[in-house]
């Protein structure tokens, strides 16, 4: 019988077992390199709406009148204060996308059998590209209230799902092999929806406020000029948004509360249901800092920015109902063959 050169020979895994050892303990939560863009990514998603805020309050929206150029140059005039910050702001918008992209490759090239944690950032990475449609589109339509409202609920949903990958990667279901939340923690997970769906749709509400003008109509806190019916529909507008507020601190902190009870539970998700309270009444300190500083660029700056970085803390906490397992915990206690489901997270 002829013998099959060495060259063109089948290899199975046996003929290097220091390779099949290494691709089953390496994990995303042992990837340093996947961890830090996994981590970089959840701090852009946090800076880009901050920035966005930043723009916004300097009436630099316009800083650059055309898209995805600036004044015909991919460089903006550095005499121009407001294209400079106009310009930032895209910038890191880049580097935002681009760290997704390099995540997105790395997470399908070495755990493509991680399929929620591929999926959510492939998900992530085309939200990112619309989104930077949509910054576009508001640049060509003048500013529009509605086009800027979109654009800044798909960076939001953006941040969520880079806190969600954050978490898949180190975290895993407390049900080997199951992605459903444990059967005591639905409850939990249920009011930890509803407090990021508030904080959400508050956070949106107030800077739709903001671009259609009403952001300074109201020159008091907590009342708005002494009048039970508002005046006219930019005051309503800017009511509305403050009673969204006030529906919203009662459902975040009951379900910090809730939450901050739960049994089984990792101590990641105590620490993010006890921030959620603080970042909460610094919000609204925040928000009345707006009227008495009567309206200064920091106070309003720093309202968008403790509204985003409370959605956030609340991505943390829903995602850690879902997986409140850490990976390496449970990887320590079940050997070196990892057989209780680990990698299924």
């Amino acid at each position: 019988m002829a013998q099959v050169p060495e060259s063109i020979a089948p290899h199975s895994d046996l003929d290097n077992p220091d390779k099949t050892v290494l691709d089953r303990l390496r994990t995303p939560s042992t990837d340093r390199l996947l961890l830090v863009l996994l981590l970089a990514s959840v701090l852009l998603a946090f800076a880009q709406p901050t920035l966005g805020g930043v723009v916004r309050v300097t009436g630099s929206g316009d800083g650059c009148p055309d898209w995805p150029q600036c004044f015909g140059n991919w460089v903006p005039p550095w005499s121009d204060g407001h294209a400079i910050v106009e310009w930032s702001h895209r910038t890191v918008g880049t580097i935002f996308g681009a760290v997704i992209f390099f995540a997105t490759v790395l997470i399908w090239l070495r755990y493509s059998r991680e399929r929620g944690l591929a999926y959510t950032y492939t998900a992530a990475l085309i939200l990112v590209g619309i989104v930077g449609g949509v910054g576009g589109q508001v640049v060509l339509s003048d500013l529009d209230p509605a086009w800027r409202t979109l654009h800044l609920g798909g960076a939001e949903v953006v941040a969520a799902l880079t806190v969600f990958g954050l978490v898949l990667a180190t975290y895993r279901p407390a049900v080997p092999g199951s992605g459903w939340v444990h059967p005591e923690h639905l409850d939990g997970l249920k009011l930890g929806i509803a407090a990021a769906s508030m904080a959400l749709i508050t956070l949106l509400s107030g800077a739709y406020a903001v671009w259609r003008g009403a952001g300074a109509v109201c020159a008091e806190w907590p009342l708005c000029g002494g009048a039970i019916v508002p005046q006219s529909e930019l005051i309503w507008i800017h009511v509305i948004h403050r009673i969204i507020s006030l529906v919203t601190v009662f459902v975040v902190l009951y379900a910090a509360h809730r939450i901050y009870r739960m049994t089984g539970i990792p101590s990641t998700l105590k620490v993010a249901a006890v921030a959620a309270p603080v970042i909460l009444a610094a919000q609204v300190l925040m928000g009345a800092a707006n009227p008495w500083s009567h309206f200064e660029e920091w106070a309003r700056a720093g309202h968008l920015s403790l509204a985003t970085l409370l959605w956030v803390d609340l991505s943390f906490v829903v995602s850690l109902i879902l997986f409140p397992v850490p990976r390496r915990t449970a990887a320590r206690e079940s050997g070196p063959t990892g057989q209780t489901g680990v990698e299924t997270a």
